[in-house]
């Protein structure tokens, strides 16, 4: 039995990890006592870490009173809430802990939660792999290539253990570029467009990407919280047919982005903050109460090629009524942003009663609605 368990040991050990005080103990003391032996190291890499110290920066004691038991924050929080409080913070310092950290930790935690249902929740109308299409729009291929640089970035890190690095870019992604920007402008087609619409259809074969993407970074941080997402996938189909999330293949996608679409979101996205800022001005002014309610007119105050955004249905993405571009006209009433001069009106047009648009209506619904009703 001795032999068989040696067996499974391997030398040198792959990773020594234990506190910084170990570099004239155990690590110094190894290396020592394995040169000596076998003229080699007993370890290829070492990874030291602080110590966990109090929210006011002092070392836990009893008699201090400010010891934190670990077993009551599991019980309270949740392993994968502690993981995460590990992978948000920089361990070769020392590492602060308390309950209100915790509870904003928690709050992170929800987040990529929120992020991961979503996605679920969207993708339960898809029955088999022909629903999937190639041809994207621009906005389509530029999520995905960002998904597909934070792969690689968190590949990059997590063979550094720079999971602090990881934390905070998956949180950025999740709540700004998924919640604020494509679930948003998404919405809209996920509910109220019909299933063979080609444009959910787009929307639906990109959130089949998100998901498995998301679930390669999210597994090592959270793994409770990646299966329990693996076995709640409504389709049995693609990379939904492995026994654990754990078995996941690696990420291809049949289509990559062409550069130009690329730059074309970038620059969309330049147009997005002004007009974003003008119509939170306008709010403030009562001149509309909703986004949706504004008719937007734009001049460019540097040379832009306004051309290009014809090629997006600018008043989806931006969720307006409609939006122009304009030269040398009378600059009245313009809001001075930093690329533009936007001019917001509200329209005249009413509300649809099932999607909440402001559009031309008939029996109380906009032309869409009332087909997908009758």
């Amino acid at each position: 039995m001795k032999d068989k368990q040696n067996k499974k040991l391997h030398r040198p050990a792959t990773l020594y990890v234990e506190g910084q005080d170990q570099f004239r103990g155990w690590f110094n003391s190894s290396l020592i006592t394995s040169t000596i032996l076998t003229n080699e190291p007993p370890y290829r890499q070492v990874v030291a870490h602080g110590f966990v110290v109090d929210e006011a920066g002092r070392k836990m004691s009893k008699s201090l009173g400010n010891v934190i038991n670990p077993e009551e924050i599991i019980e309270k929080f949740g392993v994968d809430i502690v993981r995460l409080w590990v992978a948000g913070t920089d361990f070769t310092k020392e590492v602060k802990i308390s309950i209100p950290l915790l509870q904003e930790i928690q709050g992170n935690y929800q987040k990529i939660r929120n992020t991961c249902r979503f996605l679920l929740g969207n993708l339960n109308t898809l029955t088999n792999e022909k629903q999937l299409i190639i041809e994207l729009e621009p906005v389509d291929e530029w999520i995905l290539a960002k998904l597909n640089k934070l792969i690689v970035y968190s590949q990059e890190n997590y063979q550094k253990y720079n999971f602090n690095l990881i934390h905070q870019s998956l949180l950025h992604f999740c709540i700004n570029d998924l919640s604020s920007f494509y679930f948003e402008i998404s919405k809209d087609s996920l509910y109220c467009d019909g299933l063979e619409s080609p444009r959910r259809k787009q929307i639906v074969t990109v959130l089949y990407y998100l998901l498995a993407g998301l679930l390669k970074i999210v597994v090592p941080l959270l793994p409770f919280l990646a299966e329990e997402v693996y076995e709640s996938i409504p389709f049995n189909f693609g990379y939904s047919h492995k026994e654990s999330v754990l078995l996941l293949p690696e990420n291809k996608f049949p289509f990559s982005a062409k550069e130009k679409n690329l730059k074309l979101i970038e620059d969309f996205l330049l147009l997005r903050q002004d007009i974003f800022s003008a119509l939170e001005k306008a709010r403030q002014a009562k001149i509309i109460h909703t986004n949706s309610q504004a008719q937007v007119l734009v001049i460019p105050k540097k040379e832009v090629k306004t051309s290009q955004f014809s090629l997006l249905n600018l008043s989806r993405l931006l969720i307006v009524n409609k939006i122009e571009f304009a030269e040398n006209i009378p600059q009245v009433d313009f809001y001075e942003e930093q690329n533009y001069l936007v001019k917001v009106a509200k329209t005249s047009s009413a509300r649809c009663v099932r999607c909440w648009n402001y559009e031309e209506l008939k029996e109380e619904t906009c032309l869409r609605c009332w087909k997908q009703l009758n």
